[in-house]
């Protein structure tokens, strides 16, 4: 009779889980994993079933949920939109549908940046005529040659399966020469404090954003948000930079630039800080608690150079839960052998996603998109490459120009589990992890459980995935899965 009873209830849990889940437990899942030929390979189908017991468990809550996911995307660099630009038609097509296709990555959002930065190919300005203060030479002609190509067929991409804009975050490194207390340099090559806006161009930097703005929105391309200076306290010597304290960043944005922009462009969203995230509560209090700066300020950007921080983050959105918190650059050394890249460095990325978005972040952008094999060009050094090509740093994809080859790096499979999966619209839900991985959990616009499972250790972990159904009196259903070392899956189910 026992026996019996346990059937019948087992019955009934099961009818009980398909109402709540449209008529299936059917999971459909993703695996990246080392020393396997999978690269974001979907895997043979798996079932819930009702609730069993195991300890390595991870439990699934889209009851309970936090903040809204913007996107996911790369850096439009003069330098990624050169390489783009030296590609046959038929790797340049791939290197769009591997980022901005349905089948792709599915990138949502993109940096640019307005004007040079170390990574283009020399130092450029958008007007290089000495105290234009009203910018009557103001000209994006440079950008028109093969940014601005670039973005269009990124967006014309997209179209192919989406009515969704590509959200574009556009930063300075540095205004015009001119305009600075160092009249003479881009770059920041004596003091922080000589690295400056000078006061008499407050008024025409301002408007050198909007006219940005305005010029990019001649071309068809809209500007969905901006920050106001990329890594404010960096002031480097070998390309180009401005200095802002929080004080300073504070008062221009309540006294010059938010008033500016909120009269010429009121959809552009402005983001404070945008350098490290071990800074990030302290530039939030000085800005955000003077409400004639915070009424402007959108959010604030982060970046990963110093470390996790993630605590930075989490205190951050609990004294300003309404400022949203977006991460805007992040990129590794230069991988020295593209064809066999480091594993780990995909492991790092995954892990800075996952920990920014459990700590409230909503969106994730890359540094450049795609680079040469040298992790070039740039015209700011390090001198660590072959000859006199100047590099540093890794990229996504990097491309052997001379005999026209794509390599993508581990970091892009790895980011494509989160990014192909998670799109703008989606709510991160609730996880209660007791095993030794990585997780973190959404909810799509479709109503999708979208879970990402990390393994960073040297063997496989054993562990079951659960999810609790709503209205259901914390009932939940399981299944029992193995996860291989290194490796990254994504679990997708109603």
């Amino acid at each position: 009779k026992m026996g019996v009873r346990v059937m019948i209830r087992d019955l009934f849990l099961v009818a009980f889980l398909a109402t709540f889940t449209g008529g299936t437990d059917e999971v459909s899942w993703y695996r990246t994993a080392q020393n396997t030929p999978e690269r974001l390979t979907p895997q043979a189908s798996l079932n819930f079933s009702s609730d069993f017991k195991f300890q390595n468990e991870i439990v699934v809550n889209r009851s309970r949920t936090f903040q809204t996911i913007v996107g996911f995307g790369g850096a439009f660099t003069d330098s990624a939109s050169y390489v783009f630009s030296q590609l046959k038609p038929s790797l340049q097509e791939q290197v769009l549908k591997m980022y901005f296709s349905e089948e792709g990555l599915r990138y949502s959002m993109a940096r640019l940046p307005i004007g040079s930065c170390d990574f283009s190919l020399e130092t450029y300005s958008y007007d290089g005529v000495k105290g234009d203060k009203e910018l009557v030479n103001f000209t994006v002609a440079h950008d028109t040659k093969e940014i601005i190509p670039f973005i269009k067929r990124a967006i014309a991409t997209r179209k192919n399966w989406t009515k969704e804009p590509l959200n574009i975050v556009a930063s300075p490194w540095s205004p015009p020469a001119w305009m600075k207390e160092l009249t003479f340099s881009s770059y920041c090559p004596l003091t922080c404090e000589l690295c400056n806006l000078r006061q008499e161009y407050h008024d025409t930097w301002a408007l050198y954003f909007s006219k940005f703005i305005t010029a990019y929105a001649k071309e068809n391309i809209s500007i969905w948000g901006i920050t106001i200076q990329n890594e404010p306290g960096a002031c480097p010597l070998d390309y180009e930079g401005m200095h802002w304290t929080a004080q300073t960043e504070r008062d221009y944005l309540k006294e010059t630039l938010g008033p500016k922009l909120a009269a010429d462009h009121p959809d552009v969203k402005i983001l404070i800080y945008d350098h490290n995230k071990d800074k990030t509560v302290e530039w939030a209090q000085i800005i955000f608690s003077d409400p004639d700066a915070a009424k402007y300020a959108w959010g604030i950007a982060v970046h990963w150079y110093t470390g996790d921080h993630f605590d930075q983050l989490n205190t951050t959105h609990i004294l300003y839960p309404q400022k949203a918190i977006l991460a805007t650059e992040a990129t590794v050394a230069r991988e020295k052998d593209p064809k066999n890249p480091d594993w780990q460095k995909g492991e790092h990325y995954a892990h800075d996603i996952i920990g920014d978005m459990n700590n409230w972040v909503v969106g994730f952008i890359d540094w450049n998109l795609v680079l040469d094999y040298y992790g070039a060009p740039n015209h700011a050094g390090p001198e660590e490459c072959q000859g006199i090509i100047k590099c540093g740093s890794d990229g996504m994809i990097l491309a052997d120009l001379e005999n026209q080859i794509l390599y993508p790096q581990v970091f892009y499979w790895y980011v494509g589990q989160i990014s192909k999966f998670v799109p703008p619209g989606s709510v991160r839900i609730d996880v209660k992890n007791s095993t030794s991985l990585e997780s973190t959990a959404f909810l799509t616009p479709n109503k999708q459980c979208v879970l990402i499972v990390m393994n960073t250790q040297d063997a496989s972990v054993d562990i079951k995935i659960s999810d609790i159904l709503p209205n259901s009196g914390n009932k939940k259903r399981a299944f029992k899965i193995t996860i291989l070392a290194h490796s990254i899956q994504t679990f997708i189910y109603s």
